[in-house]
């Protein structure tokens, strides 16, 4: 026996079951990858890892079919129907039957053959990597390193996963493998023979069963001069060598079959993934009892599987290659058309697609399947693109009538997040369109995935060019709204101070673009009321008896905007409707924008785990999407660990950012704000003034009135911190200059900057007193605790000591219910240099652990499952998203040294009748 040797197949595979169980106990990566070739045992070494694992545990293999049915392999993993056409929002149904699975007991979800899983599946299976930190989940895959696809490329990529390469098997194995077999050792020369198979373990069966089959193989049973037993070897020397290819094996193993066996197998391979014999039968009228005695003789040869439920599967996928390519291609095709007939009058469009597009037909019969089909995948654009893919590579399917495969193409890839090849796409239509309605939408999917990936300067280089040639005044006033558009999102110059002209009612386009400017240049309610508009246009234009359309970005802009305008709390709920719009129109890639905007509401309402939640998920699909307006998010996760008092952490995050080169959205200085509450966090005054100074200059030079609210008070406050009576002089001067009517969520920090920066201390406590109680009601957690510190610090310059403690009162249960130490540390410390000593952890004092451990989020959390919710339903119910209630549950369940769900809802429910029974005289109440 050969010494295992580090990188060896026994090494890697102890190595992967050691990962599994530090998986399982939540100690380690929770998504494992195995990759190797064909035939290389991916099977087999699933199996040994999982075969005596103490999980609940599903499992499912992916065939050859199953990457042109939407969700089939996660679908078929959950044992959910999948609805025909795929609804609106089924993917969200799908991981909340995950969440139901884990609440009870944690879950292993294994998959096989995951190369050949649909897209639908694979973007679910990226979501639920990323939740596999706050669910007990562990997700086991098994895939060849072809085909190449880009959401499992995606899905592997992820910080969360961890992958393995499975190696070849060594003579050790080789060993192992023939004692399995025959029950004895190999010799020398067997082992020299099974070297050829390359240590392909399925290519090393199939030569030592040619071997049996030849009659080859002879035992010794008084073994070898190393006395280890009997040992097997190789019969006759110097006659003809069996064939050494894997696929020359096992075609000589399909020919050893009968005619009608052989037909069963090349149909059974055409059709592509398991099928009944009653389907086989019907293809040609034949009875499916007249087949038995031939799916048997597949099946004796170790051919063909059959399930208890009379689907037959091939035993590898490696046979159903072999048989394929066996089979003239004249021949197949005559196959692939009747299979194409039976999934037809089944109303499988899908299918119907891919076995018309395999069996070569006419362009206007593949033309008339794709579209069928294509009309269907309107909710799941990744899945259009594979069907778009494989059109695209018949080469005799050019184009349909009216629209080119480049264009459908590049629109489902950009509907999916997949910019970059949407682009790389949507130019190679370019250079060969012909008509001018295809070229301009062609076109407008280039800028448009130009304009996510923050390539604002090639947009400008491209629509300049071409508004140098003879457009005509419909392309040429579209060319300078994007001009506008790119302008106003990337800050490159001074928010326009004037309205932009517009033919009424105007493009959506235009609306978006105007009630931007609108909004950054001050005039809230007027950015708002358009952009709604905009949002409820984009809905109106939308065509039922044409190919999904790329949708604008207007319903990124009405929560976002509306925080500003309205507050968190009205921005909470308009976002949920936005999220609604979002999944109705198949616009995937607005997700990790509405993550961005869900998390800098949290934010402001002092929600941070909430926050850092949505933002994490949020920056994680943008890096995968490769979208560059990160800006906002970052700086706003920024915000979070400072808040937090995680330092180390923001100074990481915002000095990678930096490096980058990524612009700032809208010019928006979001950043450098962050910097400058980190310098004041760490008591840097002088450095964090000077980083205002730049941050208030830069946002007043551009025009960002909208948004200069969001900056004074922090500006005005470390301004007064610091005694710089210049900086609280622009401030003044910056506040003066935004236009009226001020929106309502802006009103209370205008003032209470303005009051900061003159100075008068009983107008200090007024606005701050007024600021407070006002964002109180908006729901805005972040700017209430600005006003309380405000009122508390001015009325302790005042030295009154007993107002200051009250204000400073409801400050500090704010930031004790926010869990933020460094507001309250702010508080406290500002207050002492006035003479009021204040403890900031005698308004917090929450323990590390048990149920007074848990946040105000946590508990509510925790009672709405104890209620019987799901985490779809409490996700409902808060307004919150359900990887954020993953995050909550996954926190308390830590805090409280729990396991599962079922455990939490028991402790929440044993809480609440122990609070509710009265207290006996001379006994004390249960504790938690």
């Amino acid at each position: 026996m050969h010494a295992s040797v580090s990188g060896s197949r026994r090494a890697v595979t102890a190595e992967l079951a050691a990962a599994l169980r530090l998986a399982i106990d939540r100690a380690g990566p929770r998504t494992l990858v195995i990759t190797a070739g064909p035939g290389s045992g991916k099977t087999h070494t699933i199996d040994r890892l999982v075969g005596d694992l103490d999980i609940a545990t599903r499992r499912v293999t992916a065939d050859e079919l199953s990457w042109r049915q939407p969700y089939a392999v996660i679908a078929t993993l959950l044992d959910i129907p999948i609805p025909v056409p795929i609804p609106a929002g089924f993917a969200v149904e799908l991981e909340a039957a995950v969440d139901s699975l884990c609440a009870s007991e944690p879950q292993l979800l294994v998959i096989d053959d995951v190369h050949h899983a649909d897209s639908g599946s694979l973007e679910v299976l990226g979501a639920l990597a990323a939740a596999t930190d706050d669910l007990p989940l562990v997700i086991l895959l098994a895939r060849r390193h072809l085909p190449t696809r880009e959401m499992l490329n995606r899905l592997i990529a992820r910080r969360s996963v961890r992958e393995w390469q499975l190696p070849v098997m060594d003579d050790a194995d080789l060993e192992v493998l023939v004692d399995e077999v025959v029950g004895a050792r190999p010799d020398g020369r067997l082992i020299d023979r099974l070297r050829r198979s390359g240590g392909n373990p399925m290519h090393a069966l199939a030569l030592l069963d040619d071997l049996r089959a030849r009659g080859e193989l002879t035992t010794r049973a008084d073994g070898d001069a190393d006395g280890l037993g009997a040992r097997v070897t190789i019969a006759s020397v110097g006659e003809a060598e069996p064939s050494t290819s894997l696929h020359a094996v096992i075609r000589e193993q399909l020919a050893l079959l009968d005619d009608r066996s052989r037909a069963l197998v090349h149909t059974l391979a055409v059709w592509g993934g398991p099928a009944t014999l009653d389907e086989i039968a019907a293809l040609d009228g034949t009875s499916a009892s007249a087949l038995v005695g031939v799916a048997q003789t597949t099946v004796d040869a170790g051919v063909v599987a059959v399930s208890s439920g009379g689907t037959m599967t091939f035993t590898h996928d490696v046979y159903a290659d072999v048989a394929y390519d066996g089979l003239a291609p004249a021949l197949r095709s005559v196959l692939h058309t009747a299979i194409a007939r039976h999934h037809d009058a089944a109303g499988n469009r899908q299918l119907v697609a891919h076995h018309v597009l395999a069996a070569g037909s006419d362009n206007a019969a593949a033309v008339s399947a794709i579209t069928r089909a294509h009309h269907e995948l309107a909710h799941v654009p990744a899945v259009a693109v594979d069907l778009l893919d494989a059109a695209a590579h018949q080469r005799s399917i050019v184009e349909s009538p009216i629209r080119t495969l480049e264009l459908d193409l590049a629109t489902a890839l950009a509907r999916s997040g997949q910019f970059d090849r949407s682009a790389e796409v949507a130019e190679q239509g370019l250079a060969k369109a012909g008509d001018l309605a295809t070229i301009a939408q062609l076109y407008r999917i280039l800028l448009f995935t130009l304009i996510a990936q923050g390539k604002s300067t090639r947009v400008l280089e491209l629509t300049a060019a071409t508004l140098r040639m003879p457009v005509d005044a419909t392309t040429r006033a579209a060319l300078v709204g994007i001009q506008r558009y790119v302008g106003i999102l990337g800050g490159a110059g001074p928010v326009p101070t004037t309205p932009h002209t517009y033919p009424a009612p105007g493009t959506v386009a235009d609306l978006v673009t105007e009630g931007l400017r609108r909004f950054l240049a001050g005039d809230g309610e007027g950015g708002l009321e358009l952009t709604l508009e905009a949002s409820r246009r984009e809905g109106a234009t939308e065509r039922q008896d044409s190919a999904p359309e790329l949708s604008t970005s207007a319903d990124l802009w009405p929560p976002f905007i509306e925080h500003y305008v309205h507050g968190p709390a009205a921005a909470d709920a308009l976002l949920d409707h936005a999220i609604r719009l979002r999944t109705d129109r198949g616009a995937a890639w607005m997700t990790a924008y509405h993550d961005f905007t869900r998390g800098g509401i949290a934010l402001g309402r002092g929600r941070l785990d909430d926050a850092a939640a949505s933002l994490d998920v949020g920056l994680e699909r943008a890096a995968a999407a490769g979208m560059g307006w990160t800006s906002l998010a970052q700086g706003a996760r920024a915000m979070v660990d400072i808040l937090r008092g995680e330092f180390s952490a923001a100074a990481t995050r915002l000095d990678t950012f930096a490096a980058s080169g990524l612009p700032n959205q809208f010019g928006l200085p979001v950043p450098e704000q962050a910097q400058m509450l980190l310098l004041e966090a760490q008591r840097k005054l002088r450095p964090a003034v000077a980083v205002a100074g730049r941050c208030w200059s830069a946002a007043v030079e551009m025009g960002l009135y909208g948004w200069l609210p969001s900056l004074a008070v922090d500006c005005a406050r470390i301004a007064q911190r610091a005694d710089d009576r210049a900086l609280l002089e622009r401030v003044v001067a910056g506040l003066a200059d935004i236009p009226e009517p001020v929106p309502p969520a802006r009103v209370g920090p205008i003032a209470l900057a303005g009051a900061l920066a003159t100075g008068d201390t009983a107008a200090v406590i007024s606005a701050a007193v007024a600021c407070a109680r006002a964002a109180h009601d908006l729901g805005d957690a972040i700017v209430e605790v600005q006003g309380w510190e405000e009122a508390a610090c001015a009325a302790a310059g005042t030295g009154d000591k007993a107002a200051a403690r009250e204000y400073a009162r409801h400050a500090l249960l704010l930031t004790a219910q926010m869990d933020a130490p460094t507001l309250s540390a702010r508080v406290t410390s500002r207050l002492r240099a006035l003479g009021l000593r204040l403890d900031a952890r005698s308004a917090r004092e929450r323990p590390r652990s048990g149920w007074n451990s848990l946040t105000r989020t946590e508990v509510t959390v925790a009672e709405l499952v104890a209620s019987g919710l799901n985490g779809a339903e409490i996700a409902q119910r808060l307004y919150i998203s359900q990887r954020t209630v993953q995050t909550h549950v996954s926190n308390a369940l830590t805090k409280l040294d729990l396991r599962t769900r079922v455990e939490l809802a028991a402790l929440a429910v044993a809480r609440k009748h122990a609070d509710a029974s009265p207290v006996v005289p001379g006994t004390q109440s249960a504790t938690f």
